[in-house]
């Protein structure tokens, strides 16, 4: 298997409730993650894109938050309607999807 063209790090990171940080786990990511990963290996990338869980990627506050390397893309606020996007433009055609940047935040 050759190097993989695409990292992808699905933050899993789970708090307390009532944690004023929030929790991208408490969102969902879990299901973002599964069908992230069901879908590179459904349509073939599998041996070109590599999507691992993570911990804290530090913007839980506005998560779910997914990271792809070597890029150096953030996406905040990812939703299961997004990975449609997500896959095709930047996965597939590496194009970011600017509209799910990160938005420029202190990293606490």
């Amino acid at each position: 298997m050759p190097k993989p063209e695409r990292h992808v790090l699905v933050c899993l990171n789970l708090r307390p409730p009532d944690n004023p940080k929030g929790s991208c786990a408490a969102k969902g990511s879990e299901a973002v993650f599964d069908a992230l990963k069901a879908m590179v290996k459904q349509r073939g990338l599998d041996d070109r894109v590599i999507v691992n869980r993570t911990n804290c990627l530090k913007h839980c506050s506005r998560g779910i938050t997914v990271a792809v390397y070597p890029d150096n893309v953030w996406y905040g606020g990812v939703r299961m309607e997004d990975l449609e996007e997500i896959f095709q433009a930047h996965l597939e055609e590496g194009r970011p999807v600017e509209r799910l940047f990160m938005p420029d935040i202190p990293w606490e």
